[in-house]
């Protein structure tokens, strides 16, 4: 396999990151699609996110994972493809591509990923790694090691927490859990405290500026939304504290997760999370304090890693450029599938 013609690439529910092994080119845009009557295409990744809460009745432009599933596998295809379509042009052939592999999922997801890996995608192969894998690589944990590591990524519509050893997932929790349940959280608070209808985009950048968790600043940020009385446009103030208690149950749902998932781990490598702590990653790991409040609630040591969002393609980055990390962490479309095919 000519390591000239490389790229990783992080399938994530909220973005897409593709990127080559020397890291010359990155590309990172929205998993989403725009369409027209359903077939005319529109736009994908950031052209469709613009789209967003805006389209006329006739567009529809959305995500192909709604509530952490997989829900529209023809559309996840069609953007996977035009991104690398666009990315390819970096190489002059067809790249050989490494991408992060969902592990906790149910068997009709697995095929449409299948379906989807094994179809139109302008690649010469197809490798996969496990995302805690690469979770594990990106933050730079020795993937030889016996040692138990755990990894919390948390995602745009999934949460999915990892023990590693050895570079293997030994055991592997998925929530479909995440950033956007947050937008929501934040969007049920303000209709029902403010009498204000807000879009994702809204509460979004409401999470983005306000939310934190323990103590924080006594910030506001004024959004336009439509009043649910009057039906007529209307500017709010909207209070950080509003917006952060109302993220706090998603986040204890998710930390009472991790503590199960805790509970269900072999002994030694539950030794090991309680000398060397868990790692958050993910775009939702930004949160102020949000290590802090987990740490507290889980009686471990709780850890923030540097640019979380590109954790994963980072890890992609490692694996790709060193042959043993090839052949310890990577896996073939065959093995993804097993008995589905």
């Amino acid at each position: 396999m000519s390591l000239k013609r490389i790229c990783g690439v992080d399938l994530g529910s909220d973005t897409i990151k593709i990127c080559d092994k020397n890291q010359k080119k990155l590309l990172c845009e929205k998993n989403m699609i725009a369409v027209r009557n359903r077939t005319d295409l529109i736009g994908v990744g950031q052209d469709a996110f613009e789209i967003y809460e805006k389209a006329p009745s006739d567009v529809y432009a959305g995500c192909p994972i709604q509530n952490g599933s997989l829900a529209e596998g023809s559309s996840q295809e069609t953007i996977l493809i035009h991104l690398m379509k666009n990315f390819s042009t970096f190489f002059t052939h067809h790249p050989n591509i490494y991408i992060t592999a969902p592990t906790d999922i149910t068997e009709v997801e697995r095929r449409a990923y299948y379906k989807i890996l094994s179809g139109r995608l302008r690649a010469k192969s197809v490798m996969l790694v496990e995302k805690g894998v690469a979770d594990a690589a990106g933050i730079g944990m020795p993937l030889d090691s016996p040692e138990g590591q755990m990894i919390v990524n948390l995602g745009g519509d999934r949460t999915e927490i990892s023990v590693i050893s050895e570079g293997k997932t030994i055991i592997q929790r998925t929530l479909r859990t995440g950033g956007h349940t947050l937008d929501e959280d934040i969007m049920n608070m303000v209709k029902k405290q403010f009498q204000l209808n807000i879009g994702r985009k809204t509460a979004e950048a409401l999470k983005n500026q306000l939310a934190y968790l323990l103590n924080g600043p006594a910030l506001e940020m004024r959004v336009f939304g439509i009043h649910t009385v009057t039906g007529l446009p209307r500017q709010v103030a909207i209070p950080a504290l509003a917006v952060s208690v109302s993220i706090v149950d998603t986040i204890d749902a998710i930390t009472e997760v991790v503590k199960t998932t805790m509970e269900r781990t072999p002994p030694q490598l539950l030794e090991n999370i309680r000398k060397n702590g868990i790692y958050l990653t993910g775009g939702v790991s930004l949160l102020p304090n949000l290590s802090i409040y987990m740490q507290k609630e889980l009686e471990v040591p709780v850890y923030n890693v540097s640019d979380p969002i590109f954790t994963t393609v980072r890890g992609l980055v490692r694996i790709m450029n060193d042959s043993d990390l090839r052949k310890k962490a990577a896996f073939t479309l065959k093995d993804f599938a097993g008995n589905l095919i």
